[in-house]
């Protein structure tokens, strides 16, 4: 609430006491404003004042001291106005009080101890303050007492180090680790000058010779469990000669060189160092010179495997090739499937074949293109080998044979013993 005279902000308790105006003052000159004022031809008839149409209650001696004590003081005016004679002491709405009765009616407490003034924010003040009232246009900094600082207990301390060494050897390097353990014991090492003895028993010839034969065995066992396992890859690039291949003639009569180092094949011949295979990868790299070129996988002997071809259906530089494959069981060629060559070729390309052998399933690639897939049961191991047909001929680079040639497999092949006679023959 605000004066009506000067439109400043009242005071709770005052607006509380005297209603409308800050002080006595004001009001009495508003009401001379009011009566000096002339009213407007067509204002309607003012209303009666309060104080003419009902008369005016009683105020009792506590309510006036409250007043008292509570009014603020009066406020400078921002703009002159006309002199006003102070009134007497005493108001005619407010009759002064003799002090014996506002003794006997109220007794006056001591002032309380002075609360200290709110801070006013920017964003929080009022956009006017009454008179006597403090405002801030900044938040005060209070500096708050530090708090004593109390020494840390000893324990505390050593339950830090702890944790401290835990932590560094939580995440500490193994070999750091290997170091920090064996360090002692190469100090007791070297200070006593050996290790210590322990006795031990005498145990009679032959049973140290039954314990011999026993880890002998052991050892035997764990070796060619390590051989069987380890990975095989026979390769041959043909520079050599063709000491590795068996036919049923000599080979050097019917298989011949070319310039390049290329071998023509020519009848049937098998890789011996893979007769004994059963799952391997089979890969080649070769040329058709002329109509085919052939090879055969799973062959047990030169009577029974799996034989395929590529055979060039209509020549030219962009030739038609068509895949074959059969079986031939005890010297009897079975019933052919024949398949498209799903690739491009050209009339001078060189094929890089690979045929996959697990289990009963086989899986066929050209140039890095999966081109066929099936499945047999009747072969079910024997090794690789070529041959060209009447009016065939063909040329290779070389091939190659791995079985088991994964990481496991080559750890074995490392760890397996030399000269240890396995299913191929002696190994590494």
């Amino acid at each position: 609430m605000r004066c009506r005279y000067c439109n400043i902000a009242l005071a709770p308790l005052r607006s509380l006491a005297d209603g409308e105006f800050c002080c006595d003052d004001h009001r009495e000159a508003f009401e001379q404003q009011q009566s000096t004022t002339p009213a407007p031809p067509d204002a309607p008839p003012e209303a009666p004042q309060a104080s003419e149409t009902a008369p005016e209650p009683e105020v009792s001696a506590a309510i006036q001291m409250l007043r008292v004590r509570f009014a603020p003081p009066p406020p400078s005016i921002p703009e002159p106005i006309e002199q006003i004679e102070e009134p007497a002491a005493a108001s005619p709405e407010f009759p002064a009080v003799p002090e014996p009765v506002l003794a006997e009616t109220l007794e006056v407490e001591p002032d309380p101890a002075p609360e200290p003034a709110p801070v006013a924010y920017e964003d929080a003040a009022p956009a006017e303050q009454t008179a006597g009232e403090q405002t801030y246009d900044e938040p005060l900094d209070i500096e708050e007492p530090a708090a004593p600082e109390q020494p840390t207990p000893s324990w505390r301390n050593g339950t830090i180090s702890w944790r401290w060494i835990r932590t560094a050897w939580n995440t500490a390097p193994r070999d750091l680790k290997l170091v920090t353990v064996a360090l002692p014991i190469l100090a007791a090492i070297a200070v006593t000058g050996s290790f210590p003895k322990v006795p031990i028993k005498t145990v009679a010839p032959t049973q140290v010779a039954q314990v011999q034969k026993v880890v002998d065995q052991q050892w035997k066992n764990i070796n060619q469990t390590i051989s069987n396992r380890a990975a095989v890859a026979y390769a041959d690039d043909f520079r050599s000669g063709l000491d590795a291949w068996q036919g049923r003639s000599n080979l050097t009569t019917s298989w011949s060189y070319d310039a390049a180092g290329f071998v023509r094949p020519g009848p049937l011949a098998l890789f011996k160092p893979t007769l004994d295979l059963a799952d391997y990868r089979f890969e080649f790299l070769g040329e058709i010179d002329q109509k085919a070129i052939g090879w055969v996988f799973r062959a047990e002997d030169l009577k029974n495997y799996y034989a395929m071809k590529l055979v060039v259906v209509k020549p030219g530089p962009l030739p038609l090739v068509d895949m074959v494959r059969y079986a031939v069981i005890d010297g009897k060629e079975g019933p052919q499937v024949r398949k498209p060559l799903p690739i491009t070729v050209r009339a001078d390309m060189l094929y890089r074949l690979m045929v996959d052998v697990r289990g009963a399933d086989f899986t066929v690639m050209a140039q890095g293109q999966v081109v066929d897939f099936w499945t047999d049961h009747r072969l079910q191991h024997g090794g690789v080998g070529f041959f060209s047909g009447r009016g065939e001929r063909a040329r290779l680079r070389w091939v190659e044979v791995s079985h088991q040639y994964d990481a496991l497999g080559r750890v074995c092949a490392y760890l397996a013993p030399y000269g240890l006679e396995g299913r191929n023959g002696s190994f590494n």
